[in-house]
């Protein structure tokens, strides 16, 4: 469907404001100060102001308990920025601040919610699904890679944007696309354009430029060197040079400043082949209206949000035995059981998704050839990454290779690289689930210990809203339904999760490429 820019905007304002919010309440607080990222050393002090401004913020909302669940959240992202040596993007943020906003604000305008935090039990355990948002999404490698959607509860919109041309103007008609590919003249008001090629006998040559030129700003180039120039600025070009065979050439012309009508005569024929080219400098003094424009076009389409459900359940008398005699509270086990199992498929079920519409698969030989050193032999590597990072800018027109996820014979093989090359996050520990290990090549390095053992995951993002391969977001983070006793004497529980995860619909799978090593 057709948007407009006006809703595009829309969308990066919400953005900015509600990543502004998150910064008010998690960050700014426990920093020198609010234009810095230098995080106050005192854990003391840090926690004081933490508690100080709980009440000017949304975690309010969880009433004793606020100050609780926004020191975990600040904790999440003071150790996301010890690890990446950055905050979270701001869409990032936006997406925490709206999903903890639904879960703690908007519980009571919807029935979903409200049936499951309608006892004292249930907005404890909500509470306790709040404080998970932040530390779960910033653990998980998948949240940098994907676009943040508004996590509305119904459906959600994703756009795209594409520049054109305004104008027909320097080496654009109006209606052309601007993308990273187009090196040419459009915004500068110096233009260079070709006149002619020599034939050997024709002297004469015009070219219409079709618009006003500035005086004194005319000139002639003659096999790319400079041979005449409007010197006067009254519409007369002159000059002379020594052409290639020794003779000696004059250069006469005229200049129609008001309708850039440009003739240009030779006393000595271009050979053939040799080119004529005509620079000069657009006078947007006499008609403003020649200012080169952009046009923004707009895409938008609608996203429905995905359910996740998992129930645990144990008999009555299963739960008094163990509390009897193990001390094990079998309600708290089967909750928290399922609520890793829904935090763990999170990554997971992404990543299943990105391996599938991956498109292409390169292979890079790891075995060291006998005339080659072991560091020559991964220079090669790097090669290859540069490779598909041309490739992968080339298909989407938004960016290079970003990142990497490695499977875990290919990720030991990396990591046995080395420094300067590998670079391992801070205090990086090996753990068997998909996490972040750190920077190869300058490219961001993640594991999957589920992937096959000598895939390598490559993927491309860019800068701007909608620019990756897949869309996310949390409508409603799990939260937990408490079941009556049935006639069979079983207690059980439902925890519940609303989210968007699919393929971007625009182009997403020009984003992801896959690498396999083979020996």
């Amino acid at each position: 469907m057709v948007a407009t820019i006006t809703q595009y905007h829309n969308r990066i304002n919400t953005i900015n404001e509600k990543a502004a919010l998150f910064r008010q309440a998690v960050i700014n607080p426990q920093v020198e100060s609010a234009n810095t990222n230098r995080f106050i050393t005192d854990n003391a002090e840090r926690n004081s102001q933490l508690k100080a401004v709980v009440k000017d913020t949304i975690f309010d909302a969880a009433g004793e308990q606020g100050p609780l669940l926004l020191g975990v959240t600040a904790n999440a992202v003071r150790a996301y920025y010890d690890q990446r040596g950055c905050l979270p993007s701001a869409e990032m943020m936006a997406s925490a601040y709206h999903t903890i906003e639904n879960m703690l604000v908007n519980t009571a305008n919807h029935k979903i919610m409200d049936a499951a935090t309608s006892t004292s039990e249930g907005i404890i355990k909500r509470n306790h699904q709040v404080a998970l948002i932040v530390p779960t999404m910033l653990t998980s490698i998948t949240n940098d890679m994907v676009t943040h959607i508004p996590p509305n509860y119904d459906k959600s919109e994703i756009f795209a944007i594409t520049r054109r041309a305004g104008s027909t103007f320097g080496d654009l008609k109006k209606g052309d696309l601007i993308d990273y590919s187009f090196h040419g003249q459009y915004s500068s008001m110096n233009q260079r354009q070709p006149v002619a090629t020599g034939d050997g006998t024709t002297k004469e040559f015009t070219k219409s430029i079709g618009m006003p030129v500035r005086k004194e700003l005319v000139r002639v180039y003659h096999d790319r060197n400079l041979v005449a120039e409007d010197l006067n600025g009254r519409g007369l070009l002159s000059g002379h040079f020594v052409d290639a065979d020794g003779q000696a050439v004059t250069v006469t012309g005229s200049v129609d400043h008001d309708n850039g009508g440009i003739t240009i005569n030779f006393s000595v024929p271009p050979k053939n082949g040799i080119e004529i080219h005509v620079a000069y400098d657009v006078s947007i003094e006499k008609d403003p209206s020649l200012i080169p424009k952009i046009d923004h076009e707009m895409e938008s389409w609608i996203v429905y949000p995905h359910e996740s459900a998992i129930a645990a359940s144990a008999t009555i008398q299963a739960v008094f035995s163990a509390r009897r005699e193990f001390s094990i509270d079998l309600n708290a086990l089967n909750f928290s059981s399922a609520k890793n199992i829904l935090a763990a498929e999170k990554d997971r079920r992404r990543l299943i998704d990105m391996y599938f519409f991956a498109m292409g698969n390169r292979q890079w030989k790891y075995t060291v050839p006998s005339a080659l050193k072991f560091t020559d032999h991964y220079e090669t590597l790097r090669q290859t990454f540069y490779e598909i990072s041309q490739d992968l800018m080339y298909r989407t027109k938004k960016s290079g290779l970003v990142g990497i996820i490695a499977g875990p014979k290919a990720s030991a093989l990396l990591k046995s690289i080395g420094a300067p090359h590998v670079r391992m996050a801070p205090g990086y520990r090996h753990v068997p689930q998909p996490h972040y290990v750190g920077k190869v090549f300058e490219f961001d390095f993640k594991e999957d210990p589920f992937a096959p053992d000598w895939q390598i995951f490559c993927y491309a993002k860019g800068r701007d809203h909608g620019d990756s391969g897949y869309v996310a977001a949390d409508a409603i983070s799990a939260i937990n339904y408490q079941h009556p006793i049935d006639e069979k004497l079983r207690h059980s529980n439902t925890l519940y999760e609303l989210a968007y995860r699919d393929l971007h619909p625009k182009n997403g799978r020009t984003y992801y490429t896959m690498l396999t090593l083979v020996p």
